[in-house]
């Protein structure tokens, strides 16, 4: 409830920090199996569409569920982007099997919730 996970995954280096190389990839998610859902962040810094998105809930959800984006900050994930455990699972094998934004689920570009 206090941490996200971020998956680096790239056989390109983006940039360098004092952290070391980060690749052109990255999914970063969020889960609270309590509610039995989960939250996504994608990262692909050479697609021209939408090199940043949230996965995206198209049906509204009876009850606000806020999944942690960034523990260091506090930051959230909009309730928009509340997907099930399932669906998540699902897009982030065929992330680590295609390097592509999974299409089985839907995305919003990110800062637009």
């Amino acid at each position: 409830v206090e941490w996200e996970t971020t998956l680096l995954v790239g056989d390109v280096e983006f940039h360098q920090s004092k952290d070391g190389p980060y690749p052109d990839h990255q999914m970063r998610i969020s889960v609270r199996p309590s509610t039995g859902y989960a939250a996504l962040h994608y990262t692909d810094t050479s697609d021209p569409e939408m090199s940043m998105a949230n996965s995206h809930n198209p049906s509204p959800l009876s009850m606000n569920i806020y999944l942690v984006f960034n523990g260091s900050t506090g930051a959230v994930f909009p309730p928009t982007a509340a997907i099930p455990v399932e669906d998540a699972r699902r897009a982030l094998y065929e992330w680590l099997r295609t390097r592509q934004r999974p299409t089985h689920i839907e995305w919003r570009p990110y800062g637009r919730d």
